[in-house]
């Protein structure tokens, strides 16, 4: 069974990448900061590159993600929509500098995986995301 995305669901998935990504940037503003260093350099720049990249993925996800089927999925915006916001309520409240990459990595590769239209690997990246911030 194939359930195509309509471009509403699309737009919906590529806005909460956006809150996703403005997560990010305010966990990054909340941990490195003039006052404080909770995360290193290096760290936050890790999460920089991440945020660059999710916020050119929620850009493009709005005009690719129309038409994608999902055949291993009962509701594609729904499930999509929900793990993402479930990643983004998460990064709000992670303290593990660690935690908070691989949540961001795992955002990442599941916004790539929509964006090249891969069935399997959104699957698979839902799953891992899941399981990465769930731990």
């Amino acid at each position: 069974m194939s359930l195509p995305l309509t471009q509403d669901e699309a737009r919906s998935i590529a806005e909460a990448f956006r809150a996703a990504e403005h997560s990010v940037k305010c966990y990054m503003d909340n941990n490195y900061n003039q006052e404080q260093h909770k995360i290193s350099r290096a760290e936050y720049d890790a999460l920089y590159e991440f945020c660059q990249t999710l916020l050119c993925l929620s850009s493009d996800a709005t005009t690719v993600a129309v038409g994608l089927s999902l055949d291993a999925l009962t509701a594609p915006a729904d499930e999509l929509n929900g793990i993402i916001e479930e990643a983004h309520q998460q990064i709000k409240t992670m303290q593990n500098i660690a935690t908070v990459i691989s949540c961001v990595s795992g955002l990442v590769n599941l916004a790539s995986s929509i964006i090249a239209r891969e069935p399997r690997a959104i699957v698979t990246s839902i799953n891992k995301l899941r399981h990465q911030i769930r731990r």
